[in-house]
């Protein structure tokens, strides 16, 4: 899915993952550019293994390993058009907005991510981490 061009190319952050089998990943953070949706950051994942069928309704559970625990509401409801139905099974977004206090630039996050068929574990690194805690606050996505 390709974002709206009014989405500034340098507010979108891309990252390729690895999970805890060494399947692939993708990783995406940006602004939400819809109009027909709330504002604020979202973070999509993406399996790169085209059998991989991602839970569109369960939150994306994030730990700093140090009883840093966040919860992201799903809304991969925002990856069709208002009204359409069928999500693309490989792809779920997630709400930054509870993404509060940022976490620490300097420690590792643990996703766990819900999939149909049980879950999958990814660790972002250093770089990722720090555009997370560094993520500037929601700005409104009206015109």
């Amino acid at each position: 899915m390709l974002l709206p061009a009014r989405a500034g190319a340098a507010e979108i952050q891309r990252w390729d993952l690895r999970d805890g089998e060494g399947e692939p990943w993708g990783l995406v953070v940006f602004p939400q550019p819809d109009p027909a949706y709330a504002p604020g950051w979202r973070l999509r994942l993406t399996a790169r293994r085209p059998a991989a069928a991602l839970d569109h309704h369960e939150p994306l559970q994030l730990d700093d390993g140090l009883g840093h625990l966040w919860q992201l509401a799903n809304r991969s409801s925002e990856l069709v058009a208002p009204g359409e139905s069928a999500l693309p099974p490989q792809s779920a977004q997630f709400d930054l907005e509870a993404l509060q206090p940022r976490p620490s630039a300097v420690l590792p996050l643990h996703l766990k991510l819900a999939l149909v068929d049980g879950e999958a574990d990814l660790v972002l690194g250093p770089d990722q981490v720090a555009a997370l805690s560094s993520l500037p606050q929601a700005r409104s996505n009206q015109p």
